[in-house]
């Protein structure tokens, strides 16, 4: 066969990009990310990755596909995953042969098939993908690619040179071309359902990470995104920016301080060969940011020392409204150290990702900003969380473990190798204790993760000898703690009565801030309303007249906020703002957003009934800082006009009869110190005893079985009945709505960067709506948007209210928000 010299190539795999220098630039990639990574099996797993690079697009070379490219015709022969997915197996199968470690690692060649043939989408239920290998129709199309396939020279030429890479030179092209392709088809079926009979982890997260290695290898070329440097850091940052930032003695910062060179002293003698789930259980209040923060740095440098790399951190949390606030203060440590990502990020240093988030990617070099070149590559940047330290939510994180999806998937490979702080971990629910327990120690096992679980109430989601206290006399820290006074009183009330109470207890604290935390969006909005309408009057003043431009009831001697997810976000994160740093006296009507982790603190404060832990952990909002009066909660248990308790709209019967079976060993008023941590752990054991663990059990069964598309069962947030609701609020919302239109009558791709590119302007003016029985049909949808409508800003005033959020006209929702 005649050679032809590289610069003849005419095979392409994207328009202006030859096929040859993509799969070269995959290829390298996928081994450059596994070698970068400290394995077991690193060199043979960076070999693998490297050909399922190569050999991952080996379909675009027919003719019907590089005809695709020119003229935008479509036909059934230029699909190109199946037979390049066959490719990859024969390739890498020969290759195991030839390096004669085929027996031991049979497992590679089947999961590689699965990777390169589903690398276009999301991995579905493998034994459908393998179905697929007995329909006569994919045989005779894949018959067909091969006899035009075979008319390119130049694929001899290509794989030549790219197989000399790693010395695989007695490779023969021509022999994938003679051989029986419905014999390998067996061979490929035969081996996979291997896969599925043997029924363990490892092959699930063994084709999750090869699986990621190649999405993002293939995204990054594709797009032309190239990997920013990493950055080096060290503990020392967190110690300058205390120094800076407490310089004012007290009693709670000895305690905080107490608390943060404890747990950094810990890492002189952790093990970290076996000591790899760490938790650091200290009271609400303690400064356990700072000091997990602090922690995770100086682990960092530690098995950077040990290990030779450098683990990323991954700051994971249940809620945004504590996203942006911890980002916030991780932000003002860099900047405080001369890194300047305040006011324009460095995303390679720190990066925010949820889906309020801004997609744009920034990077500093030589002390100028640069941003990515355009919203796809800042997009596979962010969502790659290609940074050194990455804060997102619960969501991203465990729906990035336990999933079939591509979006997701890509990131795995980010987070092997990682340090990994999930704060408020109480937050899992009891239902899914079980798959995290088995997915975070199969991470800190074969991918060479710690992870550092963050709680004032500590569940039982491991076992005591499956975890290391990084805090060893924790409970002399919550014996320190008597902030507050636990008033419970679980008579049921009427919610009429209760009202009256609250305002009575308005008008007699007159010095106090009150917090009352409420089930539903709809007892909050009611309380709130009664409230306004009641205290407005006894001051002479016209309700409407008092809001202010962030939503606040503005009186002469106190502001009345009430939060709820029916509240715009910004709207949101601005009454936060305004509780900490405002002076005046507060009245704050909420529901349970604020309950973990939301750094505020009032004097008093009533909570409907709740699981335990959520009643402690709203405790953590009261008298926070330890000032000189004790404060006050006072749980009550409150019913509807219809007799129903408002807890029993959201919480699981089990989680509040175990709650109130609890309680009844305490008593009705109890001390914090005498009540937290032992109830806590009561609470926690009698949840592990009597709570099922029947959906884990699924899930893992689905995973060790690789049913992926199962994993949609997964689901942190329950959304049945939601409806994204869009609030043309200002002449701005309503041009960012009429972009959106105009964005979706396009036909092709455009539409779904150029919405990304809009997605911080749409989120900022959206809602998401779970409603019981309202009809959101009198709202005009957004144009082929499924489950999206809009609040036109001629009828604002009628269905948004600057106060209260959400407010269908005479409809009533009573909903469980999370």
């Amino acid at each position: 066969m005649e050679k032809i010299r590289l610069h003849s190539f005419k095979l392409y795999s994207h328009p202006q990009k030859p096929l040859f220098e993509h799969l070269k630039n995959v290829g390298n990639t996928s081994r450059r990310i596994v070698n970068s990574k400290f394995l077991e099996n690193r060199e043979l797993f960076a070999e693998i990755s490297y050909l399922i690079g190569v050999s991952h697009d080996f379909g675009k070379s027919t003719k019907a596909f590089q005809k695709m490219l020119k003229t935008g015709m479509r036909s059934e022969k230029a699909r190109h995953g199946l037979i390049s997915s066959l490719f990859g197996y024969f390739l890498i199968k020969n290759f195991l042969e030839k390096r004669e470690k085929l027996d031991k690692f049979w497992y590679i060649p089947p999961i590689s098939w699965i990777v390169i043939n589903k690398h276009h989408g999301d991995i579905n239920d493998i034994r459908d993908e393998i179905n697929k290998l007995r329909d006569q129709r994919n045989i005779n199309l894949t018959k067909e690619q091969l006899e035009d396939i075979k008319d390119y020279n130049e694929l001899e030429e290509i794989y030549g040179k790219l197989l000399t890479v790693i010395k695989f030179h007695d490779f023969n092209l021509n022999s994938f071309f003679t051989l029986n392709i419905e014999n390998l088809m067996r061979d490929i079926y035969r081996n996979v359902k291997k896969l599925k009979r043997v029924k363990n982890l490892d092959f699930y997260f063994r084709i999750l990470f090869f699986y990621s290695v190649l999405l993002d290898a293939d995204k990054l070329d594709a797009s032309g995104t190239k990997v920013p440097s990493r950055i080096a850091l060290n503990k020392r940052i967190v110690d300058e920016y205390k120094s800076f930032k407490f310089k004012r003695k007290s009693d709670i910062n000895n305690v905080r301080e107490r608390a943060y060179l404890e747990a950094n002293r810990s890492l002189k003698t952790l093990n970290i060969d076996e000591e790899r789930i760490l938790s650091i259980n200290l009271p609400t209040g303690v400064g356990k940011t700072l000091t997990g923060f602090a922690f995770a740095l100086g682990l960092r440098e530690k098995v950077k020392l040990k290990y030779d790399f450098e683990p990323k951190i991954i700051y994971s949390l249940p809620f945004l409204s504590i996203i942006d606030q911890n980002a916030s203060i991780i932000s003002q440590i860099f900047d405080y150290n001369g890194f300047p990502v305040n006011s324009e990020s460095q995303s390679n240093l720190l990066l925010k990702h949820h889906h309020l988030a801004d997609v744009k990617y920034k990077e500093i070099s030589d002390n100028e900003l640069y941003v990515a070149e355009n919203i796809n590559s800042s997009i596979l940047l962010t969502e790659g969380w290609h940074s050194e330290i990455i804060i997102t939510t619960f969501i991203q994180f465990f729906h990035s473990l336990i999933t079939n999806r591509n979006r997701a998937a890509r990131k795995f490979h980010n987070i092997v190798n990682s340090i990994i702080i999930l704060d408020e971990i109480q937050s899992i629910p009891h239902k899914y204790w079980l798959i995290i327990n088995k997915t975070i120690s199969y991470l800190t096992e074969n991918f060479n993760c710690w992870v550092i679980l963050m709680t004032a109430t500590k569940p039982l989601i491991f076992a005591e000898n499956e975890t290391k206290e990084i805090i060893e006399d924790r409970k002399s820290y919550f014996k320190y703690f008597d902030r507050v006074e636990f008033k419970f009183r679980l008579g049921e009330l009427d919610f009429s009565k209760f009202q009256e109470l609250i305002l009575k207890e308005v008008n007699k604290r007159r010095d106090e801030d009150i917090m009352i935390v409420l089930n539903t969006i709809r007892a909050s909005r009611d309380l709130y309303n009664y409230l306004k309408g009641v205290l407005c009057r006894e001051r002479g003043l016209d309700p409407e007249d008092t809001i202010d431009d962030d939503g606040i009831c503005e009186l002469p001697d106190l502001e009345l906020i009430n939060m709820s997810t029916h509240v715009l976000p910004f709207y949101r994160l601005a009454r936060i703002r305004r509780i900490r740093e405002d002076n005046k006296r507060k009245i704050i009507i909420t529901t349970q957003l604020v309950e973990a982790g939301v750094d505020i603190s009032v004097d008093v404060i009533y909570r409907d009934m709740a699981p335990l832990d959520s009643i402690i952990q709203t405790g953590g909002r009261c008298n926070r800082n330890y000032g000189s009066k004790k404060g006050e909660v006072n749980v009550v248990l409150l019913k509807d006009e219809n007799n129903r308790l408002f807890s029993t709209y959201i919480y699981d019967p089990l989680l509040i009869s175990i709650t109130k079976e609890v309680l009844g060993e305490f008593g009705d008023v109890l001390s914090e110190k005498d009540f937290t941590f032992n109830a806590a752990n009561e609470y926690y054991q009698l949840l592990k005893e009597r709570g099922s663990q029947d959906e884990s059990r699924e899930l893992i069964d689905h995973l060790k079985s690789l049913n992926f598309s199962e994993t949609s069962n997964f689901s942190l947030i329950e959304n049945v009945g939601t409806f994204s609701v869009f609030i043309e609020l200002n002449s701005v919302a309503k041009e960012c709505r009429e972009k959106m239109e105009e964005i979706m009558k396009a036909k092709d791709f455009s539409k779904k960067w150029k919405l990304r590119e809009i997605r911080k302007s749409i989120n900022n003016f959206t809602l998401s709506v779970n409603y019981a029985g309202n009809d959101l049909s009198q709202l005009p949808p957004i144009n082929n948007l499924e489950n999206f409508r809009y609040v036109p800003i001629e009828i604002l005033k009628e269905w948004y209210k600057p106060d209260v959020g959400f407010q269908p006209p005479l409809q009533d929702i009573s909903i469980r928000i999370l």
